[in-house]
Formats: structure tokens, C-alpha cells, sequence
């Protein structure tokens, strides 16, 4: 009983802390790569899909309002309104 409670315990901590952590890192790469690149790329899409994919599976709803491709940082080479 008592190694059940532990690999659930243990599986609740990863999807918990590290799955948000792992997304935002590639979330942050992928989206550097397109501003580098100045257009999505085959690896910067890949990158945000599976970011995407990894918040969706830790319950994070910012992930699917957002498509792939935006950027959370504002675009500084528009003129502001």
C-alpha cells in the first residue's frame, strides 16, 4: 500500500513542478529561436507544440488561448497606439 501512495506521490510532484517548468523553458527557446530566426521554423514549432502540449497536461488554460507563434513579449518595432 505504502509504495502505491509513494509512485502516485511521486508522479503528482512531476506533473505539479516540472512539467509547468519544462514547458516554459521550451516555450521561452522556441519562441527565441522564431525572434532569431525573424519567422517560425520547423524546431521553434515543434518547440511551442510540445510546450503547448505540456502545460495542457499540467492544467495550465494559458496554453490554449494562446497559439503557437505569439509572443507573450510586446513588438517593439510597432508603433505604440
Amino acid at each position: 500500500m505504502w509504495i502505491l501512495v509513494s509512485r502516485l506521490l511521486r508522479r503528482w510532484k512531476m506533473i505539479v513542478l516540472a512539467l509547468p517548468l519544462v514547458a516554459t523553458v521550451l516555450s521561452r527557446l522556441g519562441n527565441h529561436l522564431e525572434r532569431r530566426a525573424g519567422k517560425p521554423t520547423t524546431t521553434s514549432r515543434g518547440l511551442l507544440g510540445i510546450s503547448r502540449f505540456a502545460r495542457r497536461r499540467a492544467g495550465a488554460d494559458d496554453a490554449r488561448k494562446r497559439p503557437a507563434g505569439v509572443h507573450r513579449t510586446p513588438d517593439l518595432t510597432r508603433p505604440q497606439e
